[in-house]
């Protein structure tokens, strides 16, 4: 499955993304790139959730199946 988390480095998204590809998912995470580099396996996309075309320009077409949102704010 392709997993798109929000907020994928930091907390609880860092165990998520880790869980998921430790069962062969195919995951990407979509931070600001202030928290961290994501866990070593999954595709690091960077942008601000609060700008409309932020998260559709970073996915380039890749296009997830579930969406976890593990970000605060």
């Amino acid at each position: 499955m392709r997993l798109l988390v929000l907020g994928g480095t930091h907390l609880l998204g860092r165990h998520v993304v880790t869980a998921a590809l430790e069962r062969g998912h195919e995951v990407a995470t979509f931070t600001r790139g202030v928290s961290g580099a994501p866990p070593t396996g999954s595709r690091a996309l960077i942008g601000d959730r609060d700008d409309p075309v932020a998260l559709p320009a970073a996915l380039d077409g890749w296009v997830p199946e579930l969406v976890v949102d593990t970000s605060c704010q």
